[in-house]
Order: C-alpha cells, then sequence, then structure tokens
C-alpha cells in the first residue's frame, strides 16, 4: 500500500472521533441510507444527505432503457448494495444488465457482490487499470481493522461521552454529543459492514470508451485520462445530457489522495466541452453549472505551477508545503466553515501536494505489483 493511501485510511479513521462539532447528525436512518432522486425520465441518483459523513458513501445511479438497467457504481457497502436492488426492483422489473465501476475506490464497489446475487448476468464493467488495482496491493488499504482496535475504537467513544469532554478536557457540545452518540449507536453495524465486504471482479474492462445500448438510450462510457485515479470512468446520458463523474468530481470537498493534478485538470475540460445539464458527482450534491468545475481546473492548476517551481528550486515536500497560498482558493470549497476547512485540510490541500510533488519527482501514486494479473479486454 502507498504511503498517501496508508494516511488516507489513518485520516479517515482519525476522522471518526474528531470533533465534528459543526454539523449535527445524519438525516433519519443509518450510515447507509441514500437519498433517491429521480433527476430525469428512466434516472435515479441515490445521493448520501451528508456526503462527508463516517463512514464516506458514493454515490449511485440507476439508469433504465427499454431493454435493461445499468447501475453506475453499485455501492461500497453489502447493505447499500442490497437497498440499491431493492429501489431497482421498486422502480422496474427490468433486468440490471450492466454495473459499471468508475474507479477501484472501494466506497464505491466494494457492496458489490449483493447486487449480483440478485441480478448474476449483469456485466461488470470497469476501466483495465480498475481491473488491475483490485488484484494488486492497493487493496491492502480496505483491510478492516482487527477486534482489539475496534473495541478500542468504541471505547473511546463511549469515554467521550461519559464524561462528556474530548481528548483536550474541553466540554463536549450538544451537536458534538449528538454526533458522537450516532457514531456509537451504529458503530456495530459500520465494522460488520466493512467486515463484510469484498473485492469486486470486473468482467468486461476498456481503455478508451465503449457505449452500451439499454434499448431506446445509449450510454457512452468515457476515460478522458487520469485524475482521481489512473482508471476513472465518467458516463454520458445524451438522451438525458446527465453526466455521472464518480470521484473526478466531489463536493464540497474533493479528494487529493494519490491523483495526478495535471491530467485531473484535463480531464474537467473535457466533461466541459460536453455541455451537459445536469452532472453527478461521486459524493456530493447534483451540479447544474460549470462554476464548482471550473473551481476546480483554476485549484489543480495552481498546485501543478507552484508544485514545479518549487521542485524546480529543490524545495522539500515540507517546504513546498509552505510555498503554497491557498487564501484565495480555500474559502470557494469551505465558505470559511471550521469543519470544511478542517475537511479540505485532511482530504485535499495535504494529499493533493504531496500527489503532485511525487508525480514531480519521477514517482508514482499507484504503482501495482509486478504480478498484477492482466484483466481480459473487451
Amino acid at each position: 500500500m502507498t504511503a498517501a493511501f496508508r494516511r488516507l485510511a489513518q485520516g479517515l479513521a482519525a476522522f471518526v472521533l474528531w470533533a465534528v462539532s459543526a454539523i449535527a447528525p445524519a438525516a433519519a436512518g443509518d450510515p447507509f441510507a441514500l437519498d433517491w432522486r429521480e433527476l430525469g425520465p428512466g434516472v435515479y441518483a441515490g445521493i448520501r444527505p451528508v456526503s462527508y459523513f463516517q463512514p464516506v458513501v458514493g454515490t449511485s445511479v440507476i439508469v433504465v432503457g427499454d431493454d435493461g438497467v445499468l447501475v453506475f457504481d453499485p455501492g461500497g457497502f453489502p447493505l447499500q448494495s442490497e437497498r440499491i436492488a431493492d429501489k431497482i426492483a421498486e422502480i422496474t422489473d427490468k433486468p440490471v444488465t450492466s454495473i459499471v465501476i468508475s474507479h477501484w475506490h472501494g466506497d464505491h464497489s466494494f457492496g458489490l457482490y449483493k447486487l449480483l446475487d440478485r441480478y448474476p448476468h449483469a456485466q461488470v464493467i470497469a476501466h483495465e487499470f480498475t481491473a488491475k488495482a483490485f488484484q494488486s496491493p492497493l487493496m491492502d488499504y480496505a483491510k478492516p481493522a482487527s477486534e482489539e482496535d475496534a473495541a478500542r475504537q468504541k471505547e473511546r467513544l463511549a469515554k467521550l461521552l461519559a464524561t462528556g469532554r474530548n481528548a483536550s478536557g474541553e466540554t463536549l457540545s450538544q451537536q458534538q454529543k449528538a454526533f458522537y452518540q450516532y457514531s456509537l449507536d451504529y458503530f456495530d453495524l459500520i465494522n460488520a459492514q466493512i467486515a463484510a465486504i469484498k473485492i469486486p471482479q470486473p468482467t468486461r474492462t476498456f481503455a478508451s470508451s465503449v457505449t452500451l445500448d439499454l434499448g431506446g438510450r445509449r450510454v457512452e462510457l468515457h476515460h478522458f485520462g487520469k485524475g482521481n485515479t489512473k482508471g476513472d470512468i465518467v458516463a454520458y446520458l445524451p438522451d438525458a445530457r446527465i453526466l455521472l463523474a464518480g470521484d473526478v468530481i466531489v463536493r464540497p470537498t474533493p479528494y487529493g489522495f494519490g491523483s495526478y493534478p495535471e491530467d485531473w485538470a484535463g480531464v474537467l475540460k473535457r466533461i466541459k466541452s460536453l455541455h451537459v445539464d445536469m452532472i453527478v458527482p461521486g459524493h456530493g450534491e447534483v451540479l447544474t453549472d460549470a462554476a464548482y468545475i471550473d473551481t476546480l481546473i483554476s485549484t489543480l492548476t495552481l498546485v501543478v505551477d507552484t508544485v514545479g517551481k518549487a521542485v524546480s528550486d529543490g524545495l522539500s515536500l515540507d517546504e513546498t508545503r509552505t510555498a503554497l497560498d491557498w487564501s484565495a482558493i480555500e474559502p470557494q470549497f469551505t465558505n470559511c466553515d471550521p469543519l470544511l476547512a478542517q475537511l479540505f485540510e485532511i482530504w485535499f490541500k495535504t494529499p493533493i501536494v504531496e500527489a503532485q510533488y511525487t508525480l514531480a519527482t519521477g514517482g508514482d501514486n499507484e504503482a501495482l505489483a509486478p504480478d498484477a494479473t492482466e484483466p481480459n479486454q473487451h
């Protein structure tokens, strides 16, 4: 597992126990409840009500054609995927013919097998790099915590609630208490779901693009280049003018771990050229204009330019972090909210600089084992 993704796992775990004082508990329902919205005829998006609650849960989209159904990102947890299957059955009696995995990060696909239990004949489509990643040491990050570690985490939560004070001795606010109580209430469910995940096995891969016919509806799958990962797929629905972006677009806080800032900006420009009416991010609220995309592009460009100069000047990674001026950019993502500022630091600022520094100094952000099995390409 790369250092960047090791820090991702550590950062997410730490955030669970961090005082998320600026938010109230999630809407009614457990952490895997999705808010389903019909974006257009036969297009349904299941979106986590609060995108940055733990564990992070990716958006799933159901696309219904005359002959069959496509699912874009089948769910990161078994319970989530079961509920996606329930939603499909509620909408239509047509079979799921295609399941698309946007990229290899597990919060989008590790519950896939539960959907396949209901629709065993569906083809599972991914980019060729994603299929390789699923068979590589990159999957080490997905190992669940040991029983001992989980017990310690649960004990810390219980202690916080019992004492009413955080690790610094500060009194917990009512919002903090409610958040910790929510986390404790669902602690066993979350850990059981993590323990039950399975690594997907795509049955069809491609390198650049492929078009699927659902019967009266065409879905175009495109790999526009490296972005959040080397294998990002977006799905374009020409008849609905909707684009499904996966984690190439995440809001309010993008994920910078192990990414490719310069190529990523290029991917976003390709997305803009499609002139769609609606974009569904991998996490967060639906976009109806390009303003957020423009902010992402300018931010990624700033990172590339600043890190490039720093490397040319012989600066270390820590010195490069200091050289980057976020003052004009950060408020556009955080709106000066302390919680979002903390997330922006953990999930974007710190990892994106490291990712670009690694690339600028000749490194690889997603190295695969030499013996990673080559997937079948169709």
